[in-house]
C-alpha cells in the first residue's frame, strides 16, 4: 500500500499516439498517475529529471528501441518495475531482462491492471517499508530552540549584523 496516498507515476514509452493515450486513461481510471512519451530517449529524459516514477510501460518496437530501453531502466533504475507491450509474433521474452514482463497487445483493462499490479508489488512494499526518519532518530518537538533546531525563520525589524 502507498502510505503517502499519492498516485503511483507510471512513465508510458509507446510511439502508437492512439496506444498511448487509451493505456494512459486505463491507469488514471485506476488512479495511477501517467506520463506519456513517444521514444526511448524521450523517456529516458523523463527518468533522469523524475524520480517520482515507479515504473515503466513501453511498447516493444517504440521509437529508439523498447527493448533496449527496458535493459537502460533495468541497469540504471533497478527499482522501476517494467512492462513491455507487444502485438508482435516473434516471441521477444527472451530479450527482455529477466525481471521485465511481457503483456501482449492487443490488452484489455483487466490485463493491463493485473500486470501493472504485480509489477508494483514489490514497489509497494518498499514504499510502505520505508521509514520516515532512520530508526535511533528521537522525533523532534521543537522544544529545543536555543540550538537553532526547530527554529521558524521570520521576519524581523532588527537588522542584520552578520
Amino acid at each position: 500500500m502507498n502510505t503517502d496516498h499519492r498516485p503511483i507515476a507510471i512513465l508510458i514509452a509507446e510511439t502508437d499516439e492512439l496506444i498511448r493515450m487509451v493505456t494512459a486513461d486505463m491507469l488514471a481510471d485506476a488512479g495511477f498517475q501517467t506520463i506519456e512519451v513517444r521514444t526511448a530517449a524521450e523517456a529516458v529524459m523523463v527518468l533522469e529529471s523524475s524520480a517520482i516514477v515507479r515504473m515503466l510501460i513501453t511498447g516493444r518496437s517504440v521509437t529508439d528501441d523498447g527493448i533496449a530501453l527496458a535493459h537502460v531502466v533495468d541497469h540504471r533504475w533497478p527499482a522501476l518495475g517494467i512492462i513491455v507491450t507487444s502485438g508482435s509474433r516473434v516471441d521477444p521474452e527472451r530479450d527482455l531482462p529477466s525481471r521485465a514482463r511481457l503483456l501482449r497487445k492487443p490488452y484489455d483493462f483487466a490485463s493491463l491492471i493485473r500486470e501493472v499490479e504485480a509489477v508494483l508489488e514489490p514497489v509497494r512494499k518498499e514504499l510502505s517499508a520505508a521509514p520516515i526518519l532512520p530508526s535511533g532518530v528521537p522525533l523532534h518537538t521543537g522544544a529545543a530552540l536555543s540550538n537553532g533546531v526547530g527554529a521558524v525563520a521570520a521576519a524581523t525589524t532588527r537588522p542584520d549584523k552578520t
